[in-house]
């Protein structure tokens, strides 16, 4: 069966965040605030609050992989070759990147305000400050470009297999809630083969990014030859009430 990895995420991002706490309370106590203070404290608490979010998210999608992979009424399961997996890697890397591209627009946009008032209004402790969130940022922006890269290379090595639910779906070892934290199905489709691009069934989500900020990406998952109508099917089933 395949391995649940998004409990290994929890895990990490659990652990990141108690770190991350421990660095806000000692820069809050033992590190003056003007010295650069505050700005630690002030990233480390957003790094706690984050990890505390991503846990929140992996935990979710951890007991659904689980619900998934044991179930025993899936409504598909199909298996692919090695060059059917490479080419929707390949298609999954280019949404990616769109997605996290929106993601550091919002977040690294709320961290430069944040910085130039500080650098403003706040007198030298807030400029140092607010240097260390545009350098914080930029980590951000060099994070946003290397993770499609990192998630393409982890799916072309994953199981080359699809899991449809009721509930989710597992693609290339990665999970997808119908809903979750920050996250919801929104819509299916069943699309027939167009030239060389296979029939896929799509899944819109919707992902919330900011408060009333949302992005939406779609999940293409290829129709082995012969699958065509039980595709059909599933798509109307979602989308019947």
């Amino acid at each position: 069966m395949m391995e649940n990895t998004q409990w290994k995420w929890c895990y990490r991002s659990l652990f990141s965040t108690a770190i991350c706490s421990t660095i806000c309370i000692y820069a809050f106590s033992f590190i003056d605030g003007i010295s650069g203070g505050y700005a630690v404290a002030f990233v480390s608490f957003f790094l706690a609050v984050t990890g505390i979010a991503v846990a929140a998210l992996f935990f979710r999608r951890a007991q659904v992989m689980d619900s998934i992979l044991n179930s025993t009424r899936l409504l598909a399961h199909w298996i692919y070759s090695a060059d059917e997996a490479e080419q929707s890697a390949r298609r999954e890397y280019a949404n990616y990147q769109e997605r996290n591209r929106a993601m550091f627009l919002v977040i690294g946009g709320m961290l430069v305000l944040v910085a130039l008032v500080m650098m403003i209004f706040a007198g030298e402790g807030g400029f140092i400050t607010g240097v260390f969130l545009l350098a914080f940022t930029v980590f951000l922006f060099i994070v946003s470009r290397v993770a499609p890269v990192i998630a393409l290379k982890y799916a072309l090595g994953s199981p080359r297999e699809a899991y449809i639910a009721e509930n989710g779906i597992v693609y290339e070892g990665a999970v997808y809630p119908f809903q979750s934290f920050l996250m919801r199905m929104d819509a299916t489709a069943f699309h027939k083969r167009t030239g060389k691009k296979p029939a896929v069934l799509i899944f819109s989500f919707i992902q919330f990014v900011g408060l009333n900020i949302r992005s939406p990406f779609d999940i293409e998952i290829p129709v082995p030859e012969g699958e065509e109508e039980k595709a059909g099917k599933i798509a109307d089933i979602m989308h019947s009430p």
